[in-house]
C-alpha cells in the first residue's frame, strides 16, 4: 500500500505533572504509581499521563507491528503540547507529507465522540517588581484547598472554585473591615489548570476583626460551592512574623487587581449549544522575592474574540502597573462540514461498535489548529479511548476501551486502503 496517500498519526509526548499536597512524588526521578482497580488504571496521588501517553502508545504499537495493512503512517511526536503547543509550532508546512490526519489528543467519558473542532488560546504573564518593607503588625496565614481543579477547557464551565479568586476575594473583603497587607500569596503551576489551591500570609491591623471577616466569607463561598465544589477548605489563623511584606500601596493594587481579572466562562456559543465559545483561567498568583506573577490563559472558538479579550487583560495589567508578556499564542480548528475522513470515520465506527458517532467541539486547544493552520486542506479527525480526570491526581483511563480504540485504529487504518 505504500503508494496510496500518507496518512498522519499524531499525539504529544509530555504531561501535565501534578500531585496532592500531599504526596512526595518526584516527577523528575520517580516512576509513576500506577494502579489498577475495576479495570481502571489511575496513578496514586498524581496525574496518569494518559493525556496523552495514548497516543504516544498507539503510533508506537503501529510503528512495531509490521504485520498491519496500512496507507503510509506519518507519525508525529510534539513535545511542549501542555505549557502552549510548543512542539507542534516549530513545524513547517514542507516538513509535514500527510493531507489526511488522525489525532489522538482525544477521548473522554463517552467512547461515541468525536471532536470536530476546537479553541484558540492566549497565554499572558504579568509581572512586577515587589517593593519591600519589614514586616509589622499582626499575622494571618490563609490556606485554601480542596477544591476540584481540573482542566481550564473541560472544566471551566463546571461552577467549581478558582483558589485565586476566592483568596483575592477573601483579602478584599477584610480589607474594607480592617487594613491588610500582603506578605505572600503562592498558588498555581499550571497555565491550563484551574487553581485549586493558594497559601497567603498577610499582615492585619486588627486580627480579631479580620478572623470574623475571613470567617463570614469563607462560609458564604462555602455555601455557594456547595453543589459544585463541595471540597472547598479554608484553614486559616495566627502565624508567626515573616521577616518582610509588600508595601501597602502594592498590597492593596495586587488584591484589586486579581479580583477584577475576569475568570472562566465568559461567552457561550450560539451555534453549538452547550458549547464554550469564551473563558478566561487566572492559573497562578505567586509573589516570590523579586517578582510578582500574575499567570492567565485566555480560550476561545473566535480568534477576534481572542484577541479582544487578551486586550482587556493588557489594559487591566497596564491600569495596575504591570508588564505584560505573551507567552503560548494560537488559534482554533474551524468546523470543516465537508470533511471526507469523518464520513469513512462515522461508517466505520457504527460497523465495528454499532453505535452512531456523535461530533462535538472542544473548548481546548488541540494541535489540530496548528496543523490546519499549516494545511489548510488537511482533512482532521479526532478519536481516543475513554478516561477522565485531565490534568488532576483523579486522572482515570478504562483499560477496557484503551484497547478497543486501538483495535479500531487499526482497522480504520487498514479499511483506508480499501477506499
Amino acid at each position: 500500500c505504500e503508494d496510496l496517500p500518507y496518512i498522519m498519526l499524531q499525539g504529544h509526548t509530555d504531561i501535565v505533572a501534578v500531585k496532592l499536597p500531599e504526596s512526595d512524588h518526584n516527577f523528575d526521578t520517580d516512576p509513576l504509581p500506577l494502579y489498577v482497580k475495576d479495570g481502571i488504571l489511575r496513578s496514586n496521588g498524581t496525574t496518569l499521563g494518559a493525556d496523552n501517553g495514548n497516543a504516544v502508545a498507539y503510533m508506537m504499537g503501529i510503528l512495531s507491528d509490521n504485520s498491519l495493512v496500512h496507507p503510509p503512517v506519518e507519525c508525529v511526536f510534539t513535545s511542549g503540547e501542555e505549557i502552549g503547543l510548543q512542539g507542534a509550532n516549530k513545524l513547517t508546512a514542507d516538513a509535514i507529507v500527510s493531507k489526511r490526519m488522525i489525532n489522538m489528543d482525544a477521548g473522554g467519558e463517552d467512547q461515541s465522540v468525536t471532536t470536530v473542532g476546537c479553541a484558540g488560546g492566549l497565554e499572558q504573564k504579568m509581572r512586577q517588581k515587589p517593593i519591600w518593607q519589614p514586616a509589622k503588625g499582626n499575622f494571618v496565614s490563609i490556606f485554601i484547598h480542596g477544591l476540584q481543579g481540573g482542566h481550564s477547557a473541560g472544566a471551566i464551565d463546571k461552577g467549581r472554585g478558582n483558589a485565586g479568586k476566592l483568596i483575592a476575594r477573601i483579602l478584599n473583603h477584610v480589607s474594607l473591615k480592617t487594613k491588610v497587607v500582603v506578605s505572600t500569596i503562592n498558588g498555581g503551576t499550571k497555565q491550563n489548570a484551574i487553581m485549586s489551591d493558594v497559601k497567603a500570609v498577610v499582615s492585619v491591623e486588627d486580627p480579631d476583626i479580620a478572623l470574623k471577616a475571613i470567617e463570614k466569607t469563607v462560609a458564604d463561598i462555602k455555601e455557594e460551592l456547595r453543589v459544585t465544589d463541595p471540597g472547598f477548605v479554608c484553614e486559616f489563623g495566627p502565624c508567626d512574623a515573616p521577616e518582610k511584606m509588600l508595601d501597602d500601596v502594592q498590597s492593596k493594587k495586587l488584591i484589586q487587581f486579581v479580583l477584577a481579572i475576569p475568570e472562566g466562562v465568559r461567552d457561550m456559543s450560539f451555534e453549538i449549544k452547550g458549547h464554550v465559545l469564551n473563558s478566561n483561567n487566572l492559573a497562578a498568583v505567586q509573589v516570590w522575592d523579586d517578582e510578582i506573577m500574575i499567570w492567565t490563559l485566555g480560550r476561545s472558538g473566535d480568534d477576534t474574540r481572542q484577541d479582544a479579550m487578551g486586550e482587556e487583560i493588557r489594559s487591566l495589567a497596564d491600569v495596575f502597573g504591570y508588564d505584560v508578556e505573551i507567552g503560548a499564542n494560537f488559534y482554533g480548528w474551524k468546523y470543516n462540514p465537508n470533511s471526507k475522513m469523518r464520513e469513512i470515520h462515522s461508517k466505520l465506527f457504527k460497523e465495528r461498535f454499532d453505535i452512531d458517532l456523535h461530533v462535538e467541539a472542544t473548548h481546548g486547544g488541540l494541535e489540530c489548529g496548528v496543523f490546519w493552520a499549516l494545511q489548510p486542506e488537511m482533512d482532521i479527525i479526532c478519536f481516543g479511548p475513554v478516561g477522565g480526570g485531565a490534568h488532576t491526581p483523579e486522572e482515570w483511563l478504562d483499560i477496557k476501551s484503551f484497547g478497543e480504540i486501538y483495535e479500531y485504529l487499526k482497522y480504520f487504518l487498514e479499511q483506508l486502503t480499501k477506499l
